[in-house]
């Protein structure tokens, strides 16, 4: 039974550096398929003490943005920064391939390897500019020396927990409340099992809190500033609640949800000493998620579907475990079916949704390009808030803010000292347009541009419109709506 479990997990293995593969040579690598990743690109090339700033008055930490400005003083080509959010995978294979095969077999390593790259929304996390791939690396492995601190204690266990925990912790926000969370089962467990290590959890503990007390400021800041985010419903929640595959489909989650109970029943009747911390992943995963849930709906909404893939990685590390430790050939035969099931509809979920990313982010890329390459061009932000995205094109094309005296906390003053662009009112644009009738004029909106202007929409991305503007049919009485 051993060789086939083995044979099983290599397979997956061997998958998953094909799908490492794939992902180095995706035309995915060459272009904008995420709103934010604009954001990033223009945020870089502030001086660190500005970035942080930046960041101060963002919803991101600011680790991951670090790295990537450190990585942009060696080359800014799109296609390298986009590899380096395909680093953590590469990571996850390596680790994979070294330590969890070593712990708990082939078959744990080549499943949750495999996993981690087609299930959820993990592709993605790894094509883009964002920290997302970064943050559930080091929030997974934060997780399997919690685990190694459950079964063994030792120094080295708590040393790594708490170096992974710092990082998570300033990559992504939802990895610091991944952290929280793991550091209270860890509380909750030396209390009751293994009161002599308690002064490691302490030392742990106390060493998170100066490492992190920078940032603490920042982070009250944001959460006294920040916007709502995502809305909470009943589809959400059970949708968050099955992220671990999700799909975007309400039924296929309350699917996986029930398969899930189903293989942790037939799990639990295994006699198996990882038994306790298997069951705290699972705790940590569905904790976590009821707490964002929690101060969505209780204070702030912070709730952000795509941020639940770092909980996600935990699961599926959990489940990974659990189906090499089933013993009996009828149950582990029906677990594996079960799980397999999973991951095709992750491998369809997967074409349909790297399909459609590509497509949009082509044609809103080819649009930008057209645009930036055209001689007359003019460019119009019409929404303050856009400034951090698109700033970064302010040298290739005459470009236009709507005034503000901050974009992000940072002063408007110290942008107009980083990028070439010009201010103006809502009031003046129908002005600025009449006197520039021979260039070729854009609004770029967050949804309708609602001007006093005739326009067309070009484009439309992530909420993000690009619009022409007719310049032939200049009259102060025509006013264009369109939803």
């Amino acid at each position: 039974m051993e060789v086939n479990k083995n044979t099983i997990g290599q397979v997956f293995f061997i998958l998953s550096i094909l799908t490492l593969i794939y992902m180095l040579i995706n035309p995915l690598t060459q272009v904008i398929t995420d709103i934010s990743e604009f954001f990033t690109l223009t945020i870089i090339n502030f001086p660190i003490s500005d970035l942080l700033h930046i960041l101060g008055g963002d919803t991101n930490p600011p680790l991951y943005f670090l790295f990537l400005k450190g990585l942009s003083k060696l080359t800014t080509d799109f296609a390298i920064l986009k590899v380096f959010s395909i680093i953590p995978y590469a990571i996850i294979l390596i680790f994979s391939t070294i330590k969890l095969r070593k712990d708990y077999g082939w078959l744990a390593a080549g499943l949750f390897a495999f996993a981690t790259a087609i299930m959820s929304q993990f592709f993605i996390s790894y094509t883009i500019l964002r920290p997302y791939s970064w943050a559930m690396l080091f929030t997974l492995l934060s997780f399997v020396y919690f685990k190694d601190i459950i079964n063994l204690a030792d120094k080295k266990s708590f040393v790594l927990f708490t170096v992974f925990s710092i990082l998570a912790s300033y990559t992504h926000y939802y990895g610091l409340i991944i952290t929280i969370v793991l550091y209270l089962i860890l509380l909750f467990h030396m209390m009751n099992y293994n009161k002599d290590k308690i002064k490691y959890l302490a030392a742990s503990i106390i060493a998170g809190i100066i490492f992190y007390a920078p940032w603490i400021l920042t982070l009250i800041k944001i959460l006294e500033s920040m916007q709502p985010l995502g809305k909470i419903n009943v589809e959400s929640i059970i949708q968050s609640l099955a992220h671990f595959t999700y799909s975007g489909d309400t039924f296929f989650s309350i699917v996986s949800l029930l398969i899930f109970l189903l293989i942790l029943a037939l799990y639990l009747k295994e006699n198996d000493n990882d038994k306790i911390s298997i069951i705290y992943g699972i705790i940590a995963y569905f904790a976590t998620i009821a707490i964002i849930l929690l101060i969505s709906v209780i204070i702030k909404p912070i709730f952000v579907m795509e941020g639940l893939i770092l909980a996600s990685a935990i699961l599926w590390l959990v489940i990974s475990i659990m189906i090499s430790k089933m013993q009996n050939k009828r149950i582990f035969f029906i677990s594996l079916a079960l799980i397999c099931l999973l991951l095709v509809s992750g491998i369809g979920t997967l074409i349909v949704t790297n399909d459609e990313a590509y497509q949009n982010g082509l044609k809103q890329s080819e649009t930008l390009d057209e645009i930036l390459e055209e001689d007359n061009s003019m460019i119009i932000l019409n929404n303050p808030g856009l400034a951090l995205y698109f700033l970064d094109f302010s040298n290739q094309s005459e470009m236009y803010c709507v005034n503000q005296d901050y974009v992000y906390g940072e002063n408007m003053n110290r942008i107009h000292e980083i990028f070439d662009f010009k201010n103006i009112d809502k009031t003046d644009m129908r002005d600025l347009a009449t006197n520039n009738t021979d260039k070729n004029i854009y609004l770029i909106s967050w949804g309708n541009p609602n001007v006093d202007l005739n326009v067309s929409q070009i484009s439309k991305k992530d909420g993000i419109v690009i619009s022409k503007v007719n310049t032939t049919s200049l009259k102060t009485d025509e006013y264009y709506e369109y939803y």
